[in-house]
């Protein structure tokens, strides 16, 4: 008989045809993943992910690959993982370059043998960074600890953990979304449920040598602002 998996890994996945294989296979080479976790891909993009995770070598792992037609965006594909996985724990990570396996390993290491509430990555770069984009991430971050006080130095690393149980209470939004919020800044409306029920929310610092080259453009600044000024006042 299979052991029960505690912990799932969502992995929002759009238009990642270029970079899925090399992300999917670094997971499922950990044995301790592939022992604890189910791995829940979030497909909801027009090119041929889905197929190329299919077609993959799974390596022993359970593997769920789920396929929608409409953009979910990554806080709505995030809610779906969660509302799938029937785990204990559910978290997610990002289809990034600078976010190795061994990362995701360690987390949930600790998530499970110190039984936290929740743990998030806080990124350390041993890398360059462009200076813009670094003032803007110190920015946003500033402008989330005013709004919400949560006192976390990075809310946007794309990998973090947590018991589904302080999000799952939380609710839905006006038009039944699980997350009021489904684009890039959901991360700060899924922080505060976790903290507003009753979870304490542990960071992990991470080396992070390369830069993100993921979905995520400056471009959403204003967008993301936008969206936790509605979350704040609601």
């Amino acid at each position: 008989m299979e052991k029960l998996k505690k912990v799932a890994i969502i992995v929002p996945a759009y238009n990642e045809e270029r970079r899925i294989k090399k992300a999917a296979s670094g997971l499922f080479s950990s044995k301790f993943l592939r022992e604890n976790c189910l791995f829940l891909f979030i497909v909801d993009g027009t090119d041929k992910t889905g197929e190329l995770l299919e077609g993959m070598d799974k390596n022993g792992a359970r593997v769920a690959i789920k396929k929608y037609g409409k953009r979910l965006g990554k806080g709505g594909a995030v809610a779906e993982g969660i509302q799938l996985a029937e785990t204990e724990y559910a978290g997610f990570v990002d289809v990034d370059e600078g976010l190795h396996c061994a990362i995701v390993e360690e987390m949930v290491m600790r998530l499970l043998e110190e039984k936290l509430d929740c743990i998030i990555g806080r990124r350390e770069r041993t890398g360059g960074r462009g200076v813009v984009r670094g003032v803007a991430s110190s920015a946003f971050n500033s402008i989330v600890n005013l709004l919400f006080g949560l006192g976390l130095s990075d809310t946007q690393c794309g990998c973090k953990f947590f018991k589904r149980e302080l999000v799952l209470p939380g609710g839905r939004g006006e038009n039944g979304e699980f997350f009021r919020i489904n684009g890039f800044a959901f991360d700060v409306e899924l922080l505060e449920m976790i903290k507003k029920n009753g979870g304490k929310i542990t960071e992990c610092g991470i080396k992070q040598a390369k830069e993100s080259k993921g979905g995520f453009s400056l471009l959403e600044s204003p967008k993301m602002l936008l969206d936790l000024i509605k979350l704040r006042l609601s």
